[in-house]
């Protein structure tokens, strides 16, 4: 037979105050009713870790989340193998010396299309817009260089007074120079001046400047700007040396008068000379120091039996610039003699025929392959049903 424990009066007690006030899901004011479960409705187990903590209970009921692994994905692995072919391609041929595929990439910018500054404003009278399309020749300018201004103007009135004042303008405030821009034609839709750098302030000159287009329009006064760049030259290509064959590469020497000593980096387009086709992008780097000196760009043939020419070429389009140093906040461009210069070119049989090889690219190719490999086990296997005894 069970024995009984009797508790002392004063133990009963705390044990009951504390029964009845031992907190629960619903607000602490509220009143607890004890409900007895009636024959319709089953009692309801009481779960004790649900009460001392019911956030702990709400984690342990809800069923866990399969994470997605995306490398399980047929996709996804077909998605990195078509990477890695891409970068397999591209690295057939080295970084400086690249087959250019698409001719938009290599478009020569007409003078003013670079800068060109289009700006609608509402007329007077609310009925229409008037557009100011301003614009210098280039985005690139050097000490000494002349600056060519454009206006254009449409959606205006014919019989309305039009005058158009250009300023040369930069971060240290406005120059002296400033011009009213001449009409082109009778119709009052196109101005047109120039401004000669060699007399400007150089107190006033800087990496970035404006030209500030102030326009009268009948009583409105309207106001546009076009940024461009405005430098000393760090350098200036003078001209192209041998050019010259050598094992499976092209060798452009590029032949410079060094202004600033510093690490200078080039690039340019190879076209060919017949159809004007672009054909490689080219690009060299290298510590010049100050009086003459040369950067070669080479043309590896790989990239010239790629786009099927043998030359002669053209090469344009040559961007100089020597790179910022400690202290220095803009990298220094440098100008050229001549927008482009002849280069000859060699039968495919004077070069090496040797392709490019680079290990460490041959290494990320194997990787990118490694992950889009499609596992040899099928993974349609069919599930066996539990047995029903």
């Amino acid at each position: 037979m069970r024995k009984r424990v009797w508790l002392p009066a004063c133990l009963m007690l705390l044990i009951i105050i504390a029964a009845l006030f031992w907190p629960t899901g619903k607000n602490s004011s509220e009143p607890i009713i004890a409900q007895t479960p009636t024959a319709t409705e089953p009692a309801k187990s009481v779960n004790l870790e649900q009460n001392l903590n019911p956030d702990d209970a709400t984690v342990a009921t809800e069923e866990p989340v399969d994470e997605f692994d995306p490398y399980e994905s047929e996709v996804f692995k077909a998605q990195i193998l078509q990477v890695a072919d891409l970068y397999a391609e591209d690295a057939k041929y080295p970084i400086y010396s690249k087959p250019i595929l698409n001719p938009n990439d290599a478009k020569i910018m007409q003078p003013f299309e670079e800068t060109e500054v289009d700006t609608p404003f509402p007329s007077e009278d609310g009925s229409g817009k008037i557009r100011l399309a301003a614009a210098v020749d280039k985005y690139q300018y050097f000490v000494g260089d002349p600056i060519e201004v454009r206006l254009q103007l449409s959606g205006t009135e014919d019989d309305v007074f039009i005058s158009a004042v250009a300023t040369l303008s930069g971060p240290k405030g406005d120059t002296p120079l400033s011009a009213t821009m001449n009409p082109s034609d009778q119709t009052l839709t196109e101005f047109a001046t120039s401004f000669d750098t060699s007399i400007a302030p150089p107190a006033l000159m800087s990496e970035e400047m404006l030209m500030k287009i102030a326009v009268t329009v009948g009583d409105q006064q309207l106001f546009t700007t076009v940024g461009f760049r405005y430098a000393r030259a760090s350098a200036q290509l003078v001209s192209i040396s041998q050019v010259r064959q050598n094992a499976a590469e092209l060798i452009i020497p590029l032949q410079y008068n060094v202004y600033q000593n510093g690490y200078y980096f080039v690039k340019a387009i190879l076209e060919d000379a017949q159809d004007s086709r672009p054909l490689i992008q080219l690009q060299s780097e290298g510590r010049l120091a100050q009086g003459n000196a040369i950067l070669e760009l080479r043309a590896h043939i790989s990239a010239l039996k790629a786009q099927g020419s043998a030359g002669p070429y053209i090469l344009r389009s040559v961007q100089t610039y020597r790179g910022a140093e400690v202290g220095e906040t803009f990298d220094a461009p440098a100008s050229t003699s001549q927008q482009q210069f002849s280069i000859p070119g060699f039968p495919f049989s004077d070069y090496d025929d040797t392709e490019h090889e680079d290990p460490l690219a041959a290494e990320r190719v194997e990787f990118l392959r490694g992950l889009g490999a499609v596992d040899e086990e099928p993974t349609d296997v069919p599930v066996e049903e539990p047995s029903k005894e």
